[in-house]
């Protein structure tokens, strides 16, 4: 398959599209409007609605994707898996806890398990794709893919499952990053080519896709989004002190963090009150109280042990933060 194919593919109508384009112009027939509901969902109320995997997924499947269904207005529901909706043209409007969107072509929109939101009836010319992913498919990807080598995967994490309340959505404006669009182009022919390898390919892309996305992500996301990301690097980089103490550098933690020196200092100072300096000797001296109490290590192990190799400068410092020396403290 390539574009032209695809193109053609994604602008034609599919069953439920059908059913319904002769109703576009007239108004919603209140039993085709259940119809509907019963077909993505196997709890239906008034009110509120979910959408369940098992109507849109097989059991096996970790990861599916489905075209938007145009000409159909869905009312405030929510889902029992994550999406992530990618516009291919015209524009998609939305409501999320309140909050009104508008999905630009070339944007993306990841939302979070259980977020309650409707969304407008789209037109000929509106088309999206949902991607459907299961909690096990974000495992893989941010566990073993992303997780050591970006300063906000833990950021990413944290929203699709939940457990920052600030945030149960990310938009990502990326109309303008030809990269994203074709990592999702690519996505979509493996999908619909079916050939060998598909789920194999379709997660390498989708690990591009959100490496790019997390690579320049104050580009895309809202200023006050950024400001919550950054208050979250005071825990990534507490991280990396209690794993690097014992050889850590501001070169290396810079690299590592893929910030200029001079920033990431300022940075830390900023968001935690502490300069990286002060944050080391804590590390290295609580480490220094947990061997002195729980091994028989002498002193002088203990120091190298930690990171240290001029003795009377470690005494010092032990002193300072504790009150008293190690030998006290061990006795003690």
């Amino acid at each position: 398959m390539d574009i032209i194919e695809l193109d053609e593919k994604l602008k034609q109508l599919n069953d439920i599209e059908k059913k319904i384009y002769s109703l576009y112009n007239s108004d919603f027939n209140t039993n085709i409007n259940i119809e509907l509901k019963e077909h993505f969902s196997s709890i239906v109320k008034n009110d509120l609605w979910v959408i369940n995997n098992k109507k849109l997924m097989n059991e096996s499947e970790v990861i599916s994707i489905h075209k938007h269904d145009r000409f159909i207005k869905f009312d405030k529901h929510k889902h029992d898996y994550l999406e992530m909706m990618f516009v291919y043209s015209g524009e998609i409007r939305q409501e999320i806890e309140g909050q009104k969107l508008v999905i630009q072509k070339g944007e993306i929109l990841l939302l979070d398990m259980n977020v309650e939101h409707s969304i407008e009836m789209a037109g000929k010319s509106d088309i999206a794709i949902n991607v459907l992913i299961k909690k096990e498919f974000f495992d893989w990807v941010f566990m073993s893919q992303i997780a050591d080598n970006d300063l906000i995967s833990n950021f990413i994490v944290e929203a699709i499952y939940g457990k920052n309340k600030f945030k149960q959505y990310i938009h990502f404006k990326t109309s303008e990053n030809d990269k994203v669009c074709n990592f999702m182009l690519q996505i979509l022919m493996e999908y619909y080519d079916k050939k060998n390898g598909m789920e194999t390919a379709i997660r390498a892309y989708i690990m591009l896709l959100f490496n790019e996305l997390l690579r320049d992500y104050k580009k895309y996301l809202s200023s006050e989004i950024v400001s919550k990301i950054d208050s979250t690097i005071s825990t990534e980089i507490l991280s990396y002190i209690n794993s690097h103490y014992k050889d850590i550098t501001l070169k290396g933690m810079a690299e590592h963090f893929s910030y200029n020196p001079d920033y990431i200092s300022k940075l830390v100072k900023k968001t935690i009150g502490k300069t990286i300096t002060e944050l080391i000797k804590e590390k290295r001296i609580k480490q220094a109280e947990y061997l002195l109490l729980n091994t028989k290590m002498p002193v002088i192990d203990v120091i190298t042990e930690i990171g240290y190799s001029n003795v009377s400068y470690f005494y010092r410092q032990f002193k300072e933060q504790v009150g008293t020396t190690p030998d006290e403290y061990r006795r003690k």
